[in-house]
C-alpha cells in the first residue's frame, strides 16, 4: 500500500477549526459545603466529551477547602467567591458579574453526576430546536433506574407538578425530546445573553422557586424550554437533610406567590389572585380542622411576607414586562390548566412527592384514610354551608334568640361598656361578652353587623363540628374522628335548634364535645393516658376545659348548667366499668376548671355572686312545670317546631357496638359515652315531666351532651371494629357490624332531608313587619311586655305561672342586648305581681299598674314567628282563661287586625318611661298598686331612647319620672347642672331639676364593672396568647 493511502489525523489548524465552531460552554456549579461527593460532580464535568467547556464553581458558602478540592479534580477551573449572598439564585447570579463570554451556561447544583455526553447533548438539542433553557432527565443518585425529573408542569398558581409518578422507573417512556414549563435547577442549559438579559434569577428566591421564576420570564421572552431525556444526570437532592432546616412549605407557598405576582399581567393578576386567595383560605380551613397551626402559620406567612415587598414586587414587575415579547395568553397556553395542587390531590399524590409537588395542602394526605378525612370535612362543609344558604344570603330572622343587634355596632358595644340592660324593669348587669366582641368585630369589619349576627348562628355548629373530630383524637383513628364528625353533623340537634331559633342549644351543641374531651383529658384513662404525677398536664387540661366552659358562658350563661351532667356521667360511667381509673382527678380538677371558667366570664360571675340570686338566669323562664316534649323526642333529638323521623333512632345500633365487641379501654368509654348519653337523657326528662320543684334550660341544651356522647359512640365503634373485631371468632359479631353500618346511614336519612329549605327551618321573617307599634319618638319610650311560651319569646323570659314566661323590652322588639336574664332582677317582681293579677282576674284596671311601669303594649304570643312564615301546628297557643283574662281589662284595647300569630293590646292609662310630670304628682301613692286608684295623669314623653347617654329638652317647671329600677349611677343633668332625685310611686325615681333647658341623663358605669371588663379581655387574651405559643411554638404537654 502506497503511503498517500494511509489515513492521516487532522493536522493542528483543522482541530482549531472544528473547536471554534463549537460554542462556548462554561459550568457554573454553585457549591455550598459540598460532601464527599463534590469530587464526583467536578469529575464528571471535567471528563466531558465536549471540547469546549470551561469550569466554574461559585461558593456559596465561603469555605476554606474548597479551593484544594476542586484543584485535585480540575486545576483548570475558576473558583468564584460569594459567601455574600443568601441563597442559590443569588450565588448563581455573581457570574454575571464576570467577564463570562461563553454562548451557553450550564447552571448545576454540587450534588449532581452527569453523564459523559450530558453537555454535547443539551448543546446539540437546544441548537437544534432554538431553545433557550433545555434540561437533562434526572434521575436518583443511588439507583439511575428511577426516574426524579424529566421537566416539570406548572399552573397559573406557579405550583408545580411532576411529569413522573413518584418512584416510577426509568424504561425509556419519557425519551423524546419535549416542551415543557419548567426545568428544575439541578441542572440546566441556558443561552448566556438570556440568562443576562433577563437578569439571571430572582435573587430574592433563596431557594425553591428560583426554576419556576426564570422559566416562566424565559418563556415571556419567547424562548422555548424543553427537556433533551438523552442527557442523563444523577442527583442526591437532599436539601433539607443538608441544611437542617424544613421549610419547604413556608419558603414554596411564599416565592409561588411571590412568581405570580411579579410575572403576570395586570388582567391575569385580576383573575389570577382572588383565585389564590380563595385556594389559600380552603388550605387554611383543611389545615385549622386538622390542627395543623404550623400550616397556618406558613400559610398566612406566604401573603404577609410578600406584602411587606410590594415596592419591590412592582419595580420587577416594571423590568419583567420591559423584556416580555410574548402575550400572556401564549405562556398560559404552556401551562397546566386548573390547579396543580388540587389534581394532585384527587390523584392521591400529595404528601408523597411532597419534595417535588408545590406546597402539597397537607402532609397529612399521605394515606387513603387521611384523604378520606379531608373529603369528608369538604362534604360536611358543603353539606353545612349549602343548608344554609338563605341564611347567609338574607341572614337569620330576628326571631326566638337570634335577636336584632343594635342599630350601630357602636352601640351594641356601647351597651355592653355600660353595665346596664334595659330588659324587663331594667338593672345593673353584664351584657355577655360575646356580645361585646360581636361588637367590636362588627366594628372592625366597618359596620358589618348582619355578617356578625349570621355567623353568631352558623358559628357554634362549625365549633361543635370540630369538637367532635377532636373528641377521638386520642384514639390514634382518623376513620373514628371521621365517624364522630359525620354522626354529629348527622343529628338533628343544631338544626333542629336553627329551627327553634334556640341559641342555648346552639352553644350546647359547640360546647358539649369540647366538654366530653376535656374530662377524658383530665381523668387520665386509657386512651387519654396522663402519666403518674403529670399535675402539669391535668393543670393544662383543666384550664383548656374552664376556657371552653367560660366561652360557652359569654355567649349564653345557662350553659353552665350542662357541666355537671357531663361530670356527673363520666364518674358513674366510670363506676359501672368497674375502672374508676382518675376519677379522684376529674373530681380534685373541679375547683380549678371552675375557677378558670368563672374567670373567663368575669363580670357575668360577679353579678351572679353579687345578686339577689334568681333561679330565672338557668331556668330560662321554665317553672318546672310538665312541657309538651316527649321522650321519644328527646332521644331523636328532636327540638325543632317540626318534628324529626324516627329513622334516626337506628343511629343507636351502631352506638351499641363498643359495648357488644369493644375490649379494654374500647368498652370502658363506650361505657363512660353510654351513661353521658343517659344522664343527658334523664336530666331532661325529669325537667319535660314537672318533676322537679324549678325549671331547667332549654331542653335542646340539656340533651345537647347527649348528642355528642351519640357522636362519640359512632367513632368509637370504628375504633372498636379496627382493634377488636379481628379477634373474634366468626359468628354473630361479623353480623353485627354491616347491620350497624346500614344503621347509621338510615339513620342519617332524616338530616339530609333538612336542606331543603336553606334555612333548616327557621321561619323566613320576624315580627317586625308585624307589630303596630308606634315610634317612640312621637309620644315617648315605652315598655313592652312580651308573655308566651318560653321557647317562643323573643327573648329568654322570666317564669311566669301556667307554664308561661314574660319579657319587657324598651321600645319594641328586643336586641340581642337584650336576650340574656340578668342575675340581678331589679324591680322585675312588680311587673309579675301585675301579670300574676290579671291571670288571676283580681283587676281589670291592669292599665294604669301597667302604665305606672311605662308599658304600653302587652303582646300575647303564639308562634315563634309571624304567618304566614310559621303554622298554626307549630303554635304554642296562650291557655284560653290568660286570653279571656286579658280580654277583660278595661284599658287594655286589643288592636285589631293583628297577625294570628299574636294578641297585640295597647294600654289606654299608659305612661312614658321617661316623663314630664307636674311637681307632687305622686302624692299619696307609696306602692304600685296605688295607681289603681289614682293614676298618672298628665305626663308628656321626654328623653326617648335606648341608650344610656340620652339628650333632649325638658320643659319648665316640672319633675322627670323615670321608670326604671331605681340606681344611684343614673344623673340627669340640666343645662350641665345635676339634679336632684327622690323615689317616686314607690319604686322608681324622679328627678327635680331647677328649671327647664336642654337635659342629658346618663348612666356612670361604676369603676367595679369595667374593671371586671377589662380583667376579663386580660385572661382572654392571656389565654389566647398561650394558647397560640404552644400550638404554633410549642409543644403539647
Amino acid at each position: 500500500m502506497d503511503a498517500t493511502d494511509q489515513p492521516s489525523l487532522p493536522d493542528a489548524e483543522s482541530a482549531s477549526e472544528t473547536r471554534a465552531a463549537t460554542p462556548s460552554v462554561t459550568a457554573l456549579v454553585v457549591a455550598h459545603e459540598p460532601g464527599e461527593w463534590f469530587e464526583e460532580t467536578i469529575e464528571s464535568l471535567f471528563t466531558q466529551d465536549y471540547p469546549r467547556l470551561d469550569i466554574m464553581v461559585i461558593d456559596a458558602a465561603g469555605e476554606p477547602d474548597l479551593a484544594e478540592r476542586l484543584r485535585k479534580i480540575a486545576p483548570d477551573a475558576t473558583l468564584l467567591d460569594a459567601s455574600d449572598t443568601s441563597g442559590f439564585a443569588a450565588a448563581a447570579n455573581t457570574a454575571l458579574e464576570t467577564d463570562l463570554n461563553s454562548a451557553f451556561l450550564l447552571i448545576c447544583h454540587d450534588d449532581v453526576a452527569l453523564a459523559s455526553d450530558v453537555v454535547r447533548t443539551l448543546v446539540t438539542e437546544s441548537l437544534r430546536s432554538n431553545a433557550g433553557i433545555t434540561g437533562p432527565k434526572l434521575v436518583a443518585w443511588d439507583n439511575p433506574e428511577q426516574l426524579q425529573h424529566v421537566g416539570l408542569v406548572a399552573d397559573r398558581f406557579a405550583v408545580t407538578g411532576e411529569v413522573v409518578e413518584p418512584a416510577e422507573l426509568d424504561q425509556e417512556q419519557y425519551d423524546t425530546v419535549t416542551d415543557v414549563f419548567v426545568v428544575p435547577t439541578a441542572c440546566l442549559l441556558v443561552r448566556t445573553t438570556l440568562f443576562r438579559e433577563l437578569s439571571g434569577y430572582d435573587s430574592v428566591i433563596t431557594r425553591r422557586g428560583e426554576d419556576v421564576d426564570l422559566c416562566w420570564r424565559a418563556q415571556l421572552k419567547g424562548a422555548r424550554v424543553i427537556v433533551a431525556p438523552d442527557a442523563l444526570v444523577r442527583h442526591r437532592e437532599q436539601l433539607v437533610e443538608r441544611t437542617g432546616v424544613d421549610d419547604i412549605r413556608r419558603t414554596r407557598a411564599r416565592h409561588q406567590t411571590r412568581t405570580v405576582m411579579v410575572n403576570s399581567s395586570r388582567a391575569s393578576l385580576f383573575f389570577t389572585l382572588p383565585l389564590m386567595v380563595a385556594l389559600a383560605l380552603g388550605e387554611l380551613c383543611i389545615a385549622l380542622v386538622t390542627m395543623r397551626f404550623a400550616h397556618v402559620r406558613d400559610v398566612i406567612h406566604a401573603w404577609t411576607w410578600n406584602i411587606g415587598r410590594l415596592s419591590e414586587i412592582r419595580r420587577r414587575r416594571k423590568f419583567v414586562r420591559s423584556v416580555v415579547k410574548a402575550s400572556d395568553t401564549d405562556v398560559r397556553a404552556l401551562q397546566q390548566l386548573g390547579s396543580v395542587r388540587i389534581n394532585a390531590f384527587i390523584r392521591g399524590q400529595i404528601g408523597r412527592g411532597e419534595r417535588h409537588f408545590g406546597n402539597e395542602l397537607v402532609s397529612a394526605m399521605q394515606t387513603g384514610t387521611s384523604r378520606f378525612a379531608v373529603l369528608s370535612w369538604v362534604l360536611v362543609v358543603v353539606f353545612v354551608l349549602f343548608g344554609s344558604r338563605q341564611l347567609l344570603t338574607s341572614g337569620p330572622a330576628a326571631v326566638g334568640d337570634f335577636a336584632a343587634f343594635p342599630s350601630s355596632a357602636g352601640e351594641l358595644v356601647s351597651d355592653w361598656w355600660s353595665g346596664w340592660v334595659h330588659r324587663d324593669l331594667g338593672s345593673a348587669a353584664a351584657v355577655p361578652t360575646g356580645y361585646g366582641l360581636a361588637g367590636i368585630t362588627a366594628w372592625l369589619l366597618g359596620g358589618s353587623s348582619g355578617f356578625v349576627r349570621t355567623w353568631l348562628v352558623l358559628g357554634p355548629v362549625f365549633v361543635g363540628l370540630v369538637g367532635a373530630w377532636r373528641l377521638l383524637a386520642a384514639t390514634g383513628s382518623r376513620r373514628a374522628q371521621i365517624a364522630a364528625l359525620v354522626g354529629y353533623t348527622a343529628l338533628p340537634l343544631a338544626w333542629g335548634s336553627i329551627a327553634a331559633a334556640s341559641m342555648p342549644g346552639l352553644i350546647g351543641f359547640a360546647l358539649s364535645p369540647w366538654l366530653l374531651a376535656g374530662a377524658f383529658r383530665i381523668q387520665g384513662s386509657a386512651p387519654h393516658r396522663v402519666a403518674t404525677g403529670a399535675v402539669r398536664g391535668i393543670v393544662r387540661s383543666s384550664i383548656g376545659l374552664g376556657t371552653a366552659i367560660g366561652l360557652g358562658i359569654i355567649f349564653e350563661p345557662t350553659a353552665s348548667i350542662i357541666v355537671p351532667i357531663v361530670f356527673a356521667g363520666v364518674l358513674v360511667g366510670s363506676l359501672i366499668a368497674v375502672h374508676p381509673v382518675g376519677a379522684h382527678r376529674l373530681v380534685g380538677a373541679a375547683p380549678l376548671v371552675v375557677l378558670i371558667g368563672a374567670l373567663v366570664s368575669l363580670p357575668q360571675t360577679i353579678d351572679l355572686v353579687g345578686s339577689n340570686f334568681s333561679w330565672d338566669v338557668f331556668a330560662g323562664g321554665r317553672t318546672g312545670s310538665a312541657s309538651t316534649i316527649s321522650l321519644q323526642e328527646l332521644t331523636r333529638f328532636s327540638v325543632g317546631p317540626d318534628a324529626t323521623e324516627p329513622l334516626v333512632w337506628l343511629l343507636g345500633v351502631s352506638c351499641l357496638v363498643p359495648l357488644l365487641l369493644g375490649r379494654s379501654w374500647r368498652f370502658d368509654l363506650g361505657v363512660r359515652l353510654w351513661t353521658v348519653a343517659l344522664s343527658s337523657w334523664g336530666v331532661a326528662l325529669v325537667a319535660s315531666r314537672g318533676l322537679l320543684d324549678f325549671g331547667l334550660a332549654d331542653p335542646a341544651l340539656l340533651i345537647a351532651p347527649a348528642a355528642a356522647a351519640v357522636a362519640g359512640l359512632l367513632g368509637l365503634a370504628a375504633v372498636t371494629v379496627e382493634h377488636d373485631l379481628r379477634r373474634a371468632g366468626f359468628g354473630w359479631r361479623q353480623t353485627l357490624v354491616p347491620v350497624a353500618l346500614v344503621a347509621a346511614v338510615a339513620g342519617s336519612l332524616p338530616t339530609l332531608g333538612l336542606i331543603e329549605s336553606g334555612r333548616w327551618g327557621l321561619a323566613r321573617q320576624g315580627f317586625e313587619e308585624a307589630m303596630p307599634f308606634i315610634s317612640p319618638g312621637v309620644d315617648g319610650s315605652y315598655r313592652v311586655v312580651w308573655v308566651g311560651a318560653p321557647e317562643i319569646l323573643p327573648a329568654e323570659g322570666r317564669s311566669l305561672s301556667g307554664g308561661l314566661a314574660w319579657v319587657a323590652t324598651l321600645d319594641g322588639l328586643p336586641t340581642v342586648t337584650d336576650r340574656t336574664i340578668a342575675p340581678d332582677a331589679g324591680s322585675a317582681d312588680l311587673m309579675v305581681d301585675v301579670l300574676d293579677s290579671v291571670m288571676a282576674g283580681s283587676t281589670q284596671r291592669s292599665g294604669r299598674l301597667f302604665g305606672g311601669l311605662g308599658v304600653r303594649y302587652v303582646v300575647l304570643l303564639d308562634r315563634l314567628a309571624p304567618a304566614p312564615f310559621s303554622s298554626e301546628s307549630q303554635a304554642r297557643p296562650i291557655p284560653g282563661v290568660v286570653v279571656e283574662a286579658f280580654g277583660r281589662q278595661l284599658d287594655l284595647r286589643q288592636i285589631v287586625g293583628s297577625n294570628s300569630a299574636m294578641r297585640v293590646y295597647e294600654n289606654t292609662e299608659w305612661t312614658s318611661v321617661r316623663a314630664a310630670v307636674v311637681a307632687g304628682f305622686d302624692q299619696g301613692v307609696t306602692e304600685l298598686a296605688d295607681l289603681g286608684i289614682e293614676p298618672l295623669a298628665g305626663t308628656i314623653g321626654v328623653l326617648s331612647g335606648t341608650g344610656h347617654d340620652i339628650t333632649g329638652s325638658i320643659p319648665d317647671g316640672t319633675e322627670i319620672l323615670v321608670s326604671q329600677t331605681p340606681d344611684t349611677n343614673w344623673v340627669l343633668r340640666v343645662e350641665g347642672d345635676e339634679a336632684p332625685r327622690r323615689i317616686a310611686n314607690g319604686w322608681s325615681y324622679a328627678f327635680v331639676p331647677e328649671s327647664g333647658g336642654e337635659a342629658h341623663l346618663s348612666y356612670e358605669t361604676p369603676f367595679s364593672h369595667r374593671a371586671a371588663v377589662v380583667a376579663q379581655l386580660a385572661v382572654l387574651i392571656l389565654l389566647a396568647v398561650d394558647r397560640l405559643r404552644r400550638q404554633f411554638w410549642g409543644t403539647r404537654p
